[in-house]
């Protein structure tokens, strides 16, 4: 647009300024953002559709807290009569979605992730899955379909010849595949790397004093499944190694094989159920455009939100601003203390927004509210970062 008024000088510019979707709170809110961008045209945009609730400021210790937090808040919003489609969780980076997932989960609440596959869809997930699962059962042919899945990641030199040998010994001696490995002859290189992949696959699954995520870190590590993926550098490959920390993580949970197996379904069923409406979870990148009466924005925190990255500053705030004004009712923005094992701070975009335009700021852990212009400013906390050689 610059670049246009520069070369046609004598051009009018015509601003549509009266925004027909959100209320005066989130748009002064969003307005408050984005005026700190120099690069930007000046606009400001109003609405006829009055005030509305201000902005929810929420901050928590943990991550959990904060998606449990964010689940409970959608189902009470759900149960005082918004339907699911009509409400949005929108986060900076794919990666933020995992913990409102989980929490999602296992508040039964319908979601769908827009433009991307859920959790327990992963490749990287459905093979670990998969070596949980053979490990527990090894001698059962129910477990065959999960053999057919890992037995040649690495690669072991099992080709369909061999794996069609292996088929064809279990149907004639009604054994599971896994049993049929020794049974059947092969290559010398898939012999020798298939009996060893049975040894650990046994050896870890008798282990049963251990939880199974602890067995689910020893099967990937010692069956060469993390090495496959180390050796990659990719983002792909560091991807999927994040996904197979935070199953294992989900894991420990479990003492038995069975329940987690339970959880995986129960969740794999949750984001797919067809002709039921579902909360959209979807990145700020891919709401442009899109509407919600009810906007829940995790994460906003600095290093996350702004990232690290100083040049693109300004990209960041036009992307507070496009998350902000996907909202048509309320808009929640939430943070934490801690996430991943790191302290955090809140994200320096929530003290551009005024202090009549957020509601109240709370620590969810000790259940005590403070008003939002009690928070220490971003600026602050990094004055005292800073003085104690953080």
């Amino acid at each position: 647009m610059r670049g246009f008024s520069q070369e046609f000088p004598e051009a009018k510019t015509f601003k549509l300024e009266e925004n027909f979707r959100s209320t005066a709170h989130i748009l002064d809110a969003s307005n408050a953002i984005i005026a700190q961008d120099p690069s930007r045209i000046p606009k400001t945009l109003y609405t006829r559709k009055g005030a509305g609730k201000p902005i929810e400021v929420l901050q928590f210790s943990y991550i959990s807290e904060e998606a449990d937090a964010i689940a409970a808040e959608i189902g009470r919003r759900a149960a005082a009569g918004c339907p699911w489609h009509d409400i949005a969780v929108i986060y900076r980076q794919n990666r933020l979605s995992r913990s409102i997932e989980e929490a999602l989960i296992q508040a039964r609440v319908p979601y769908e992730i827009v433009g991307d596959v859920g959790f327990y869809q992963r490749v990287a997930v459905k093979d670990a899955l998969a070596l949980v699962s053979l490990a527990a059962r090894p001698d059962d042919r129910q477990s065959d379909e999960a053999f057919r899945r890992v037995a040649n990641k690495p690669s072991r030199g099992l080709g369909a010849k061999g794996l069609g040998a292996i088929e064809l010994t279990a149907r004639e001696q009604d054994i599971s595949l896994l049993c049929a490995v020794r049974e059947t002859r092969l290559s010398q290189k898939a012999a020798t790397a298939l009996t060893e992949f049975e040894r650990v696959v046994r050896e870890v699954g008798a282990q049963e004093n251990l939880s199974v995520g602890d067995r689910m870190r020893l099967l990937l590590e010692d069956t060469g499944y993390f090495d496959m993926l180390r050796a990659d550098d990719s983002d792909e490959a560091a991807t999927q190694m994040e996904n197979l920390a935070e199953l294992a993580d989900v894991a420990d949970r479990y003492r038995k094989v069975d329940h987690l197996m339970e959880h995986a379904a129960l969740a794999s069923g949750a984001p797919g159920e067809k002709g039921k409406e579902r909360v959209q979870l979807l990145t700020m990148h891919r709401a442009k455009g899109l509407e919600f009466r009810h906007v829940f924005l995790p994460a906003w925190e600095d290093s996350l939100f702004p990232g690290n990255n100083a040049r693109n500053l300004d990209e960041e705030r036009r992307l507070a601003y496009v998350a902000l004004t996907r909202a048509m009712e309320q808009a929640t923005i939430t943070c934490c203390d801690y996430r991943q094992g790191t302290s955090s701070i809140p994200s320096r975009f929530l003290d551009d927004i005024p202090s009549n335009n957020r509601i109240r700021h709370w620590n969810w852990q000790d259940g005590r509210g403070s008003l939002s212009s009690n928070r220490p400013t971003w600026e602050q906390t990094q004055r005292e970062l800073n003085a104690l050689g953080i």
